[in-house]
């Protein structure tokens, strides 16, 4: 974490994701992702959701609508605008394998050597600081395959703030850990959101991290997009829809 926090935010603006069945439809979505703060992208159809999310980070351009990331519309940066702007995305997943054919530290160490001109002696260090900071018990020269769920989780959370991103993107960081390893990467990740943009899906995975910090849930179906100051307004709502969903939970 740098010492100095840039001022950051992500503005939707009747933005409509990228998303691949014509039988749904994708309704525009307006929304600010502000600095030290958790949002929440809850509903029913998690490749719905993944959608908005990517689109959110950058990743998959508005098909309509507008999106700004420091202000800066993306649909309108260059190649190497989009590129410069992603470095300051971190993109947690608890479904993306890390590479097996790499060992902790290169894992952690490719983005950082793609992106910046540090030295593989200085980045070694960072991802060392970084890793001890994550409170990883692993060896840098351990492999993935011979990690837990957990220190797999770890790893993939180092990869993503290993650039010291703006926006930290969460997707399923819960995934495949049993009740005792969620509650460790709950307490992991609540240390974060101070110094970052937080968005996820997979929330309800461990909703306890949601309710005690999420700034904002966004319910998002093919039929509506509802925005809430947090879970317990979530919960409150009295909408059919979203109390036939929270009662599926």
């Amino acid at each position: 974490m740098s010492g100095e926090q840039i001022e950051f935010q992500v503005t939707a603006q009747q933005a409509v994701p990228q998303f691949n069945d014509e039988n749904i439809v994708c309704p525009a979505l307006s929304c600010q992702l502000l600095n030290a703060s958790l949002t929440c992208l809850v509903g029913p159809h998690r490749p719905l959701l993944r959608a908005y999310l990517h689109m959110l980070a950058g990743i998959n351009l508005p098909v309509t609508g507008r999106l700004t990331h420091f202000d800066q519309d993306i649909s309108c940066l260059n190649t190497d605008e989009l590129w410069k702007l992603r470095q300051h995305i971190g993109y947690f997943s608890g479904i993306a394998p890390s590479f097996s054919l790499h060992n902790v530290q290169m894992n952690i160490l490719l983005p950082l050597l793609y992106h910046t001109n540090l030295s593989f002696k200085d980045g070694s260090l960072q991802a060392k600081r970084l890793l001890e900071r994550l409170q990883c018990r692993f060896a840098l020269d351990n492999f993935p395959a011979q990690l837990n769920h957990y220190e797999r989780a770890q790893l993939s959370l180092a990869r993503a703030l290993i650039l010291d991103p703006s926006l930290l993107i969460l997707d399923l960081p819960f995934n495949d850990l049993g009740a005792e390893q969620r509650e460790k990467m709950s307490v992991l990740l609540s240390t974060s959101l101070a110094f970052y943009c937080v968005c996820m899906i997979g929330g309800l995975q461990y909703p306890r991290f949601v309710e005690d910090n999420a700034s904002q849930v966004i319910y998002i179906s093919q039929h509506k997009i509802m925005k809430f100051t947090g879970w317990t307004s979530f919960k409150q709502c009295r909408d059919d829809e979203i109390e036939a969903f929270l009662g599926n939970l």
